[in-house]
């Protein structure tokens, strides 16, 4: 009897999946692109436009998981690229990747990670079909794209659940792999060691593991607690911070933990200054060992 009720039950669920709107199930992320050229005289302007357009659609259309998500589960990504450089088809810049969440039960968006890419090349003719496929380099602008969705979905998934985002940052690494001695995907590419390379190799490294927990952490265990329970997501988020000082200490100034600081000392700053007075005692002392490029910054929380 409860055989055959789980079996109804069962194809109910299919023949309702089988009955929803095929825009319901879509593409995993939503990306916002913005191509700009502010210092650079380009005889054609229209090119930046035509690729701000081709990088958004490559992005947003493509399935880059296996997974059958909704509209509202999509990962959110802006890349920002300013070109400083151009000749022909040839384009040269920086740019920067920034990684959002809603926050459960608010309409609150945390930023999960920001990366500066300081060393960003690329060929582009204007109109050109934009191809990709994993384990091959067809195109040095499609292969930095698809760098930097594996990036955005590793850390989604790794602030959803621990060390969830593995297979995405495994494939990111593999474009390392195939890109090696191309311009800026090398270890001294960049500004020492804040580029793809080192990006890619610490999230893939059980050296730095501690860091990606965080990222579960301090989002999921502590930001998400917030709406029920804003005094047992503060000390999570604290205990969090508490896991990390001797792994910052061994690695003092690694890029995970460059990038975590640099991103979140603005939110952090404002979470704590709704706490209690031993709470801002404890976490500024903590918060100066870990970070102390922001010393000055962090003590606004006792104001």
């Amino acid at each position: 009897m409860i055989g055959k009720f789980w079996n109804n039950a069962l194809l109910g669920i299919l023949l309702l999946a089988s009955s929803l709107p095929a825009s319901l199930f879509s593409q995993e992320i939503n990306a916002t692109v913005q191509v700009v050229a502010p210092r650079v005289q380009i005889a054609n302007k229209d090119i930046l436009v035509t690729l701000q357009n081709s990088l958004q659609q490559f992005i947003n259309n493509r399935k880059w998981t296996e997974e059958n998500i909704t509209a509202a589960e999509k990962v959110n990504m802006t890349l920002f690229i300013n070109i400083d450089a151009w000749d022909n088809d040839k384009f040269q810049g920086t740019s920067q990747l920034q990684v959002t969440r809603p926050v459960y039960g608010s309409n609150y968006k945390t930023t999960v990670m920001q990366f500066n890419d300081e060393d960003v090349g690329f060929n582009y003719r204007e109109f050109e079909n934009l191809e990709f496929q994993e384990n091959m380099n067809m195109n040095d602008l499609t292969t930095l794209m698809a760098f930097y969705v594996y990036i955005a979905l590793g850390v989604e998934h790794d602030s959803y659940g621990v060390l969830g985002g593995d297979k995405y940052f495994a494939k990111a690494q593999n474009l390392v792999n195939l890109m090696t001695n191309k311009p800026g995907w090398n270890q001294g590419d960049g500004k020492g060691f804040r580029n793809r390379f080192y990006l890619a190799e610490n999230l893939n490294s059980p050296r730095f593991k501690e860091f990606r927990e965080l990222n579960y952490q301090y989002h999921r265990q502590g930001l998400d607690q917030f709406y029920e329970d804003p005094i047992k997501g503060r000390k999570n988020i604290t205990e969090s911070l508490q896991t990390i000082s001797q792994t910052a200490q061994t690695n003092r100034n690694s890029l995970l933990q460059k990038l975590f600081f640099t991103t979140k000392w603005p939110e952090i700053v404002e979470i704590y200054k709704e706490g209690t007075t031993a709470e801002k005692t404890i976490i500024v002392r903590l918060l100066k060992e870990l970070d102390p490029t922001n010393i000055q910054r962090y003590e606004k929380i006792k104001s």
